[in-house]
């Protein structure tokens, strides 16, 4: 999709679907993504250091926070890098099931709770939660000169 940026432009910005491969190299790239939810009935959107885990995103909260309400709960993962001077950018975003792994066992949750997932926030964040994609999507914004 090629859109106008001004009537008296030299550019044109266009709009690219990112295959699902790319959508998981760029999710790969980040540390901070932010987690959409619903908290007693109103959306929500928080910021959160994340770590992929294979096919499933990854993320700690402190006990208490908005965030443990995703626990059961189908919600957005979204991450994007956005350059303000080109006004270029990406976005991906994962839709799915949160799942609190709390005081799970087995060899698969001991083994995300070893992931090297370095929370940027103060204190405590021993609640791991991972989020299972059922649909992901990303799109990239470029900005190209209009006689192309």
């Amino acid at each position: 999709m090629t859109t106008p940026r001004e009537p008296d432009s030299d550019v044109v910005a266009t709009v690219e679907q990112l295959p699902e491969p790319e959508c998981w190299n760029r999710l790969a790239s980040g540390q901070v993504g932010r987690v959409g939810l619903l908290v007693d009935g109103a959306v929500e959107v928080l910021p959160v250091n994340y770590a992929l885990d294979g096919r499933s995103i990854v993320f700690r909260t402190a006990e208490g926070t908005a965030l443990t309400e995703a626990s059961m709960a189908v919600v957005a993962f979204e991450v994007d890098r956005i350059d303000e001077t080109t006004q270029e950018g990406w976005s991906v975003l994962v839709q799915g099931f949160a799942r609190d792994l709390g005081d799970a066992i087995g060899a698969n949750a001991e083994r995300i709770r070893r992931l090297p997932l370095v929370t940027w926030a103060p204190g405590s964040r021993p609640r791991w939660f991972q989020i299972e994609p059922d649909k992901i999507t990303g799109r990239r914004i470029r900005v190209l000169p209009a006689s192309l």
